[in-house]
């Protein structure tokens, strides 16, 4: 009843308009008083004052605790920060960090599964639980620093700082494995399943877990032990990232970052160099002897498509719009 009363509404306009009995601006005027009544009500049920907060609230809708001021003086290109509490369905950590956990309604699949093996709060025996065990026994820093270089993914993902108290400073985790690492012995496993299972009985640190899926990609490459080899990260942005690395022997370098095939590549020394899937969720690569560049690079094939599709659609718009005008006036002059 109600659209059929704006539509009778704007049909008795529209009739008044044709019969001269008013002009086009009192036409115009009409419909628009008419689509203001009619979107006005609609939009305030979703859009209201309550739906308002103040700027300062806007613009700051977190505050630093001591614990994240402590955190954001470490000036590192790159680490990670797990806050003790219910830290999958916290945003807050994130506003200030590159947090372990957060919140987000998608999900990658295998970051998720890692959660609920090794890390979610409520499993016994996870890392998080083995955390809290910790430091809920009258924990000493030995105790502590013995207890985290147990929690080997925790340590893979680069956790540096953990908040257990927000205005306290966090305990540091000095036996994360850093950005990347090179490691001594590839572990390879027949499927997924027994590719997080192993992750709880051997060290990341010095074992990649790998799917024989990829042993292809490998062939018979062993890593050999270097001392003196070194990896490290120089440059860090979301969609690039700028290791440089060191060493006297091939290396299996493995590194801190999801594994997302579908537009991730890597360079070694500019060149595009095959990389895998290592520790479930984590990349790796094949790092060839003596010094080298490497860069992880964001370029999805379907950004790329879509903008050449958006090239030639605004072109060919642009086209028609031109050869519209140039018609109109042809006509106009042979009339």
């Amino acid at each position: 009843m109600r659209t059929l009363i704006f539509v009778l509404l704007a049909a008795a306009a529209i009739i008044l308009f044709i019969g001269k009995k008013i002009n086009v601006t009192i036409l115009s005027a009409m419909l628009g008083v008419f689509v203001l009544a009619d979107m006005w009500p609609v939009a305030a049920r979703y859009l209201n004052k309550e739906n308002y907060v103040a700027k300062n609230q806007n613009e700051t809708p977190y505050y630093a605790s001591k614990a994240d001021e402590f955190i954001l003086s470490d000036k590192s290109l790159d680490y990670r920060v797990l806050k003790l509490g219910n830290p999958f369905n916290d945003a807050g950590t994130s506003y200030f960090h590159k947090s372990i956990g957060g919140y987000h309604g998608a999900k990658l699949k295998r970051y998720d599964e890692l959660i609920d093996f090794k890390l979610l709060p409520s499993r016994p025996n996870s890392e998080y639980s083995n955390v809290i065990a910790a430091l809920s026994r009258a924990a000493t820093d030995s105790s502590i620093k013995a207890m985290l270089a147990k929690q080997h993914v925790l340590n893979m993902l680069n956790t540096k700082y953990i908040i257990y108290d927000p205005e306290s400073p966090p305990i540091v985790n000095n036996s994360r494995n850093g950005n990347a690492w090179f490691v001594t012995k590839i572990s390879y496993v027949p499927t997924a399943d027994e590719e997080i299972t192993k992750l709880g009985e051997v060290n990341p640190r010095w074992y990649a877990i790998v799917n024989e899926k990829y042993k292809a990609n490998l062939g018979d490459f062993d890593p050999v032990y270097d001392s003196t080899a070194t990896i490290k990260l120089t440059s860090y942005a979301p969609n690039k990232l700028v290791y440089e690395s060191n060493a006297k022997k091939d290396q299996l370098a493995v590194f801190s970052e999801i594994y997302y095939p579908k537009g991730w590549n890597a360079y070694v020394d500019g060149a595009l160099t095959e990389h895998i899937n290592a520790d479930y969720v984590l990349r790796a690569m094949k790092v060839p002897a003596g010094k080298h560049n490497i860069e992880f690079k964001f370029e999805p094939e379907t950004y790329y498509t879509g903008e050449k599709v958006s090239l030639a659609g605004s072109v060919l718009l642009l086209l028609t719009v031109i050869g519209g005008i140039f018609f109109h006036y042809k006509k106009e002059k042979t009339a």
